[in-house]
């Protein structure tokens, strides 16, 4: 749920993410400090056990009195300029990770190894952007795919409602069956998307189907004046840190998202490029 909160020199921006017990300062203008106290108060009253700021530079050392620690950056986030993610934890239990060794080694490993060449491959199957009607299709591939997700994607009135609010998703068909899809959830204000729920059936993997939906659709964002794309991608998720890497984003920074939802705990990390 969004809402602006709008105080005495600030106007700020908030995504109140019960699902994963969280606030969200997703934009702001102003001075972030005013407006405090109301993210302070809408955190209780929701419950939220963690609040996240896109901080800009020059406000970091003012959130950093204030007990939020950085976790990671995002270059260009605030129309070029980077946005350092700052985080508060509300709860004890929200702030522990126990694969903080585990996770470095991935991105060491992943730098050890040499990315492949940008060459164009050509997929076997139909690619094209998601209709209203492929919610359902949507909502079983992402079953099928993911055992835990940190949003109810297993919905398709969630999704449906996704794409009525800016969330870009493109499809990937063998006939009429839907076997792959990525999606962006696009800040057109900012001038930015967020890369999401990215899935290729288990059967058809192995063939860079990922890469190739992740191409397709930054060249669509691209036509929509997007200059800026990141992605949080869970640092258990070998692959899909790999599939980035090789697609050219650059890691940016560690996100502690402990999400608290089926299996436990969910370790990100920010992968962020320039188009």
């Amino acid at each position: 749920m969004i809402k602006t909160v709008k105080n005495s020199g600030v106007t700020a921006v908030i995504d109140n993410d019960r699902f994963n017990k969280r606030i969200r300062v997703i934009r702001y203008e102003g001075f972030i400090q005013e407006a405090l106290t109301d993210i302070m108060t809408a955190a209780e009253e929701e419950g939220a056990e963690k609040i996240i700021v896109y901080t800009k530079q020059h406000d970091e050392a003012e959130l950093a009195k204030q007990l939020f620690t950085p976790e990671g950056f995002l270059e260009g986030y605030y129309l070029g300029h980077r946005a350092s993610v700052m985080v508060r934890y509300l709860t004890e239990k929200r702030r522990q990770t126990d694969t903080y060794l585990a996770e470095q080694e991935m991105i060491e490993l992943l730098y050890k190894t040499k990315p492949q060449p940008q060459i164009e491959i050509k997929s076997p199957f139909t690619m094209r952007k998601a209709e209203t009607n492929d919610m359902y299709q949507l909502s079983m591939l992402y079953k099928k795919v993911f055992r835990t997700y940190p949003a109810p994607v297993f919905d398709p009135a969630y999704i449906e409602k996704t794409m009525n609010e800016h969330t870009l998703y493109y499809v990937m068909l063998e006939d009429d069956r839907l076997i792959g899809a990525a999606s962006a959830d696009i800040n057109p204000e900012l001038g930015h998307a967020e890369m999401t729920d990215c899935a290729v059936l288990p059967d058809y993997r192995g063939r860079s189907l990922t890469s190739i939906l992740i191409d397709v659709l930054e060249k669509e964002m691209i036509k929509q004046d997007i200059f800026q794309v990141f992605s949080l991608a869970r640092a258990a998720s070998f692959g899909m840190n790999a599939v980035l890497y090789h697609s050219g984003y650059q890691y940016s920074g560690r996100l502690i998202n402990n999400c608290y939802i089926g299996e436990g705990l969910e370790n990100m990390n920010i992968w962020c490029k320039r188009l």
